[in-house]
């Protein structure tokens, strides 16, 4: 081997260890940084054309990422971030119903039909009459409440829907911005680890907001779907939108309203699920409890008499709504809102609990209404009101339930991926502290054949 040879060997296995040990230095500086990602050097024989060898080389720095796991770490996180955005929105329902309470529409409507109770003992009595209209009126009010607590926290999600869509356009920008110049850097040779890492943890955090997938080109730069839409990729982004297609909200392509993301989980999917769906399946529920009760209501106080009145009683009055020309009840129960009948509010006295005229001490009628607390009712399923109503708030508990028990299996799932990609992908002092002390090694060793050659060249000359 030629002392020119060796010296070109010598020279470059420091350049080369030299560079191994940035590398290493630069993960051991990203210890503990947990959106680094790893690298590692690959090394290479250098050979001539002849096949002989020349020393070391570089062949690749490698970046330690497992795109698996990844996904699947981006998969349980959209579902966590759904499962808990539910659980809180559903917390702001739950303190609308407020159930159990003393101000919970259950114990509302068993004053309401306790009141009617005891009026049939005393059917006489102008303050049980009054005390009927007063229950009646304070369950009226709980009813508003709660349609009014859902539109608020619907006007809540929209707003919230607004500034998710938003951020996520921000992130689908900075995604088509880092694909752009991670592309143009490894075009050049140079790699773009840090690039990737920065862009890596974007997605990440996209993910949260709705379910996505990640495809990766043949220039590195990775292709984003949101909800079956694209949404990056290396020449740009789609900018999406808050819209409403048949009255439900979505989640579409600014440029193309016929492009719809597909949402089933993240942020974004729990505030349009809850928006469209759950809250006005609550909603209908406690509107069609409302519309049975308050026609029962009204059909039994429609067969009973009023008090006597200018010598005689009157029937056919209900006790919500009004009568039209036709003797059809109208706007007992309009928006929410169940309204009692002006005519019984501005006189007790039409308050027909008699079963026969001009007979009033008599309250049958009263007893009747009372036992709509307890009655199984064919409209309702063969269930009572207060059954139907106690199923309904079965109904929400499951989904808070289910909600809560989401958030824990999801994040103990993502725990164990997080341990897993720490452990594939995360930094190991003491294996960089390995590679400092052999790279080292190699760098001193070379240095010192650089000498050897030094010392041949100087035994040379002298013998010139």
């Amino acid at each position: 081997m030629g002392i020119g040879r060796l010296l070109d060997i010598s020279v470059r296995s420091m350049a080369a260890y030299q560079r191994a040990m940035d590398v290493t230095s630069q993960n051991i500086s990203n210890a503990g940084n947990p959106e680094y990602s790893r690298q590692k050097t690959l090394f290479a024989t250098e050979e001539t054309q002849a096949g002989i060898g020349m020393g070391v080389k570089i062949q690749d720095i490698l970046r330690i990422k497992n795109d698996l796991l990844d996904s699947q770490l981006r998969k349980y996180q959209s579902s966590l971030a759904d499962a808990e955005k539910r659980s809180e929105l559903l917390q702001q329902i739950e303190s609308v119903i407020a159930e159990p309470s003393d101000i919970g529409l259950s114990s509302y409507m068993s004053q309401f039909f306790n009141s009617w109770s005891q009026l049939a003992t005393n059917p006489n009595s102008t303050q049980l009459r009054s005390q009927v209209i007063q229950n009646a009126q304070r369950l009226s009010e709980r009813f508003s409440e709660i349609f009014e607590g859902f539109s608020s926290v619907q006007a809540v999600l929209q707003k919230e829907a607004v500034l998710k869509t938003n951020q996520m356009n921000e992130y689908l920008k900075e995604i088509a911005e880092l694909n752009h110049r991670i592309y143009e850097s490894e075009a050049r040779g140079i790699k773009a680890s840090e690039l990737k890492d920065k862009r890596d943890s974007i997605i990440d955090n996209l993910s949260k907001l709705a379910n996505l997938t990640v495809n990766y080109n043949e220039f590195g730069a990775a292709i984003v779907n949101i909800g079956g839409v694209q949404g990056a990729d290396q020449n740009g982004y789609t900018e999406f939108e808050l819209s409403f297609v048949n009255n439900k909200m979505r989640i579409v392509s600014k440029t193309d309203k016929n492009a719809i993301a597909i949402l089933n989980s993240g942020e974004l999917f729990s505030a349009t699920d809850l928006y469209s769906s759950k809250i006005p399946d609550y909603r209908n529920k406690l509107e069609d409890l409302a519309n049975v009760f308050v026609n029962k209501v009204n059909e039994y106080h429609m067969q009973g008499f009023s008090l006597v009145q200018n010598g005689s009683s009157s029937t056919g009055i209900p006790f919500f709504g009004t009568l039209d020309t036709n003797g059809n009840v109208l706007n007992a129960f309009v928006n929410g809102q169940i309204r009692i009948n002006a005519e019984v509010v501005n006189n007790p006295k039409n308050i027909s609990i008699s079963s026969a005229a001009n007979n009033d001490g008599n309250g049958s009628i009263a007893n009747l209404i009372a036992s709509l607390s307890d009655l199984k009712l064919p409209e309702l399923g063969n269930q009572s009101l207060l059954e139907n109503y106690s199923g309904f708030l079965n109904t929400f508990g499951v989904d808070k339930v289910v909600s809560d028990n989401r958030i824990e299996s999801n994040g103990l799932v993502i725990q164990q991926l997080q341990n897993q990609k720490a452990s594939y992908s995360g930094v190991s002092i003491d294996e960089e502290m390995t590679n400092v002390i052999k790279y080292q090694r190699s760098y001193e060793a070379a240095a010192k054949l650089i000498k050897v050659v030094n010392d041949m060249m100087e035994t040379i000359i002298q013998l010139v």
